[in-house]
């Protein structure tokens, strides 16, 4: 009965202290998560936070993946939430036509389940998509499928007088909508009246000028047979004439008339050749005038692409060096300070001191440093010590627990601090694994006649403060009684032992064995109960 009660009590603790979940936090557990439900759950938190974001690309990809999985898991509801949600992340990104096709799909599956206010909404969004698009006639299908709806629904309402209100000024704000898009498609239908008309009397004017041209060529033509009748009289009267001539006189006019036209004839054709001649010449310096003006612009063009096409490689350059370094900032950060402590830290440019009331401290501390410092070089001394906080790194990790800091050879990490794992539990696995390295790690040594680290490590459980200090060089350090309590259990213990006290030893009592040592005298603390973990509990 104890064991359940101090379940409830650390359940009741972790809910409390729970801070809000960023986008990155919720895509790791989205990742990590094996159940359907849960991966729906986390995806649909995903796109609502991505699109509140304006990040309405990760929010249409996320919502489309909360929708397959509402499917698989036959969750109605949350389907149609995640179409609406997928169907606005398009609508923002002005995809119209695949915004409207998730939106049928939710419009679809809400009237068909029910979902009143989805149906509304997915209704609205079309008629918006298809206002957009300037296709009244979309909208107005749109406006009269609401107003169908809102009045096939309405006899189902048992809600009250409220409800009926608020359905009767929806269907009433549908209506309207009716009207205004029946008005405005009457207008469009009155403008192509109108253009219609205006062809109509334009395409008669064209007519009337027609029949004017014709009218002007028919007397042209008269006129032109006129002509040629009064030619034909004159070559009669020529005739005539040419009968009262000699036949000599006849010749001689004859030859003089061939002449005449063969002279003619020559004067046509020189005169015909200097004029192709002079347009032969015309076009070719047109032609050589567009060429260079041709080539001048393409190697302008020419120029210009080149120097934008440079630009371009050296702001993609530019713009992936800023991304490396950003990237590098934004890893060094986060092996400084805890994820949510970090995007507090460069969203806000500060940290908020926070208290926590229930994290687990342990102290590491090596026995007799000074001795094995004495007996190495200075550069292997700090080889061996990142040998050891590197691995010590490594295991933490492995459960979720955050590092503070490292002074000298004392190695402090904390569980429990923003959303690091809360358990006890685990910090104690936790040191006992180090132990076991430092174990392997001193049997190696000793086959090599090297000196070797013996650790001592001591951990309790209780409230403390958080927080970054430093406006430079940031750090992130925690304060309180139970920090110092940890240390001095670190100090009564014996040197490959792990020491903790009877507050954490009660939150993990039932996972390991234990060995009570009874009330040992700390500094500045009196007398403390204290335990040896001797081992995990086998069951």
């Amino acid at each position: 009965m104890m064991r359940y009660l101090t379940a409830l009590i650390l359940l009741f603790s972790s809910l409390q202290w729970l801070p809000a979940q960023s986008v990155a936090e919720l895509e790791a557990r989205f990742n990590r998560s094996s159940s359907k439900t849960e991966r729906l759950n986390f995806a649909y938190q995903i796109a609502e936070k991505s699109l509140a974001a304006n990040n309405a690309k990760k929010a249409s990809d996320f919502a489309m993946r909360a929708n397959q999985l509402a499917v698989e898991v036959g969750d109605k509801r949350r389907e149609a939430d995640a179409a609406v949600l997928a169907a606005d992340a398009e609508f923002r990104l002005r995809n119209y036509k695949e915004a409207a096709g998730r939106f049928n799909r939710a419009w679809n599956t809400s009237r068909n389940y029910g979902f009143r206010d989805l149906v509304l909404i997915s209704s609205e969004k079309l008629q918006d998509i298809a206002m957009k698009q300037n296709d009244m006639k979309e909208a107005l299908k749109w406006s009269t499928e609401t107003v169908k709806y809102l009045k096939e629904s309405g006899g189902g309402v048992r809600g009250g007088g409220e409800s009926l209100r608020k359905l009767e000024n929806q269907l009433a704000a549908a209506e309207a909508d009716n009207r205004s898009l029946r008005e405005q498609l009457a207008a469009a239908t009155g403008q192509t009246q109108l253009l219609q008309n205006t062809y109509q009397s334009q395409l008669k004017e064209v007519e009337e000028k027609s029949q004017m041209v014709i009218s002007e060529k028919d007397a042209a033509l008269s006129q032109a047979s006129q002509t040629a009748l009064r030619a034909d009289s004159a070559a009669k009267v020529f005739s005539l004439r040419v009968k009262n001539l000699t036949e000599d006189q006849m010749i001689d006019s004859i030859v003089k008339a061939q002449q005449e036209r063969e002279l003619q004839e020559k004067k046509t054709r020189l005169a015909e050749a200097e004029l192709l001649r002079e347009q032969s010449e015309n076009m070719r310096n047109v032609l050589a005038l567009v060429v260079v003006f041709v080539l001048f612009l393409a190697g302008l063009f020419y120029a210009r692409f080149r120097a934008k096409k440079r630009m371009a490689n050296e702001l993609s350059q530019k713009n992936a060096l800023i991304e490396e370094e950003q990237k590098r900032s934004n890893s060094l950060l986060l092996n400084i300070l805890p994820p949510a402590i970090a995007e507090e830290l460069k969203s806000r440019n500060k940290v908020a001191a926070r208290k926590y009331e229930q994290a687990t401290v342990m102290f590491i501390d090596f026995k007799g440093f000074t001795n094995v410092a004495e007996r190495l070089s200075p550069e292997r001394l700090v080889e061996e010590l990142d040998l050891c906080f590197s691995n010590f790194d490594q295991i933490i990790s492995k459960y979720r627990i955050e590092k503070i800091k490292t002074v000298g050879d004392a190695y402090i990490c904390a569980s429990g601090l923003s959303d690091m794992n809360a358990s006890p539990s685990d910090i104690v696995k936790a040191a006992l694994e180090m132990q076991d390295f430092l174990l392997g790690l001193k049997a190696e040594r000793m086959s090599q006649g090297l000196p070797y680290f013996d650790a001592r490590v001591g951990i309790h459980t209780g409230p403390v403060v958080a927080g970054v200090v430093g406006a430079k060089k940031f750090a992130y350090d925690i304060w309180g009684d139970t920090v110092n309590t940890a240390a001095r259990l670190e100090e009564q213990c014996e040197p490959g032992r792990v020491n903790v006290s009877e507050d954490a030893y009660w939150l993990a009592k039932y996972e390991f064995e234990w060995q009570h040592r009874g009330k040992i005298p700390a500094k500045n603390k009196g007398t403390l109960d204290m335990y040896y973990v001797t081992g995990i509990k086998q069951y």
